[in-house]
């Protein structure tokens, strides 16, 4: 039900849907596809009878590890590139680890660039090693599966959610 209300209004700004299980209880969470890059993902989550949500920057970026809580989305968008990493527990979402990089650009002279990455964790600048190993220890990218690998229209998954007189 409590779903079925979140939904109520999503039906224009959000393109596809699906129920995936991201923490370790029974009941799974529901993601929403942005219609565009800038509407982006939210994942959804049911604590104490609410629904909490994550929004995640723009679209199909968002990845889980299938019932341990561990999310990330990782996008990017002229020039600033982001792997944001969340845990799902029982008090919602919370970050992990805030980590982006940036094209950098040295002039040489003669119309000529150097074209580099400068690496941030939490707003502090880090070494590109530093900020490989600190994704790689934050999340686990060889068990992950995207969020909309099995996607439906909001119809489906209102009959999904059980609410088949909400669809019509």
């Amino acid at each position: 039900e409590a779903y079925l209300d979140f939904l109520k209004d999503k039906k224009e700004s959000h393109k596809s849907f699906a129920l995936v299980y991201v923490d370790g209880d029974d009941i799974p969470e529901l993601y929403l596809s942005g219609r565009s890059e800038a509407e982006g993902d939210m994942i959804c989550s049911l604590k104490n009878g609410v629904v909490v949500y994550q929004h995640l920057h723009r679209t199909g970026g968002g990845k889980y590890i299938e019932r341990s809580g561990s999310m990330i989305n990782q996008n990017g968008h002229m020039g600033s590139y982001y792997d944001s990493v969340y845990k799902l527990d029982e008090n919602g979402f919370s970050i992990v680890l805030d980590a982006r990089y940036e094209d950098k650009y040295e002039d040489l002279g003669n119309g000529e660039y150097n074209i580099f990455y400068e690496y941030f964790i939490d707003d502090t600048i880090v070494s590109e090693t530093e900020y490989n190993n600190a994704v790689n220890a934050a999340f686990d990218l060889s068990n992950a599966k995207r969020f909309n690998e099995n996607t439906v229209s909001y119809d489906a998954i209102i009959r999904e959610l059980g609410g088949d007189n909400a669809a019509k």
